[in-house]
């Protein structure tokens, strides 16, 4: 039945829903970078209150790739038609 669905497809189509699964998983990897990051901020004030003398782990780093990859796999999510009429100019839709 897949099979069959995908025979359908034409290229421009398939690679429309291959940049919007892209643009899923990014997302997806972002938001557990920034979930990370926040959580390490936390865990850094607690560990600061309880006077610990343990290094604290920066948390900018889940903020600088969790951040902007967030916004570029939004980009590739909502902004699939347009990467796909950039891809296929020629082709007829």
């Amino acid at each position: 039945m897949v099979q069959a669905w995908l025979e359908q497809m034409k290229a421009s189509e398939l690679f429309g829903v291959v940049v919007r699964a892209t643009g899923f998983l990014i997302i997806i990897y972002s938001l557990w970078n920034v979930w990370s990051g926040f959580d390490n901020v936390f865990e850094n004030i607690l560990q600061i209150n309880q006077g610990s003398d343990a290094d604290a782990p920066s948390t900018i780093s889940y903020f600088v790739f969790g951040l902007p990859g967030l916004a570029l796999g939004a980009v590739f999510f909502f902004l699939a038609d347009w990467i796909v009429k950039l891809a296929y100019r020629n082709a007829t839709p």
